[in-house]
């Protein structure tokens, strides 16, 4: 459940209102830094302890680039909270903090601002060791173009997408569950390297594997088993 950023002094009423929920999650707009996450983290004990559930049982989602100190603070989440479940990005709010007319470009694709703060969550996320969350796309009538979006971010490190609509909910689920054949290249590769004693580098047919390759092949596994068993044909 989204909140209101802190900066309102209605955060705490708004988890009054969602906590007795059980929501597996709370959604932190216009985050500033890890400081607001472990802010976030003190509050939700509290309620937590207030509701009966259980103390860390409430996860966090901030979204770290809709002002200009958070973009900049990026690399401040890694760390700061066990809560942190993941980092996304969102471009309409530092629109407006900077003064940008537009985030994307006459062909459709971001500008360089609007592409670092991007970069810069896929980079905080993996330095955190948490999800990369792509951002939405408010266009949710052009399929088309949803489509390859999803699998750019797919592409470029992101594990996930917010969705504006839920007719934009399957395409997402198709673009980031990870496909049989790569599930089953995955587990090639990690079979390869525990079977050697797991040493720097092996061979699969003729190609040669290293650990980062390994890694790779670790963290897909880890998104399929996340997904259940549905990954994509």
């Amino acid at each position: 459940m989204r909140v209101n950023d802190l900066s309102t002094g209605m955060t705490d009423d708004d988890l009054t209102a969602v906590v007795s929920a059980k929501p597996d999650g709370i959604m932190l707009p216009k985050s500033n830094s890890g400081q607001d996450v472990q802010h976030l983290s003190a509050k939700l004990r509290v309620h937590e302890a207030e509701n009966g559930l259980a103390d860390g049982a409430i996860k966090i989602l901030p979204i770290i680039t809709e002002t200009p100190a958070g973009v900049l603070a990026a690399a401040t989440y890694a760390g700061t909270s066990v809560r942190l479940a993941g980092l996304t990005w969102g471009a309409e709010d530092l629109s407006a903090a900077i003064g940008a007319r537009t985030a994307r470009d006459e062909r459709g694709g971001y500008t360089d601002v609007f592409r670092l703060a991007r970069t810069m969550t896929i980079l905080a996320a993996g330095a955190a060791e948490v999800a990369a969350i792509d951002t939405v796309f408010p266009n949710f009538r052009d399929m088309a173009a949803f489509e390859v979006e999803c699998a750019e971010a797919e592409r470029d490190g992101f594990t996930g997408k917010m969705a504006i609509h839920p007719d934009q909910v399957p395409v997402i689920n198709a673009a980031f569950t990870p496909s049989a054949e790569a599930v089953r290249q995955s587990a090639a590769i990690v079979a390869a390297f525990a079977a050697a004693g797991n040493p720097g580098v092996v061979g699969i047919d003729g190609k040669m594997y290293d650990r980062p390759h390994l890694r790779l092949a670790e963290r897909l596994l880890a998104r399929a088993k996340a997904a259940g068993s549905q990954s994509r044909p």
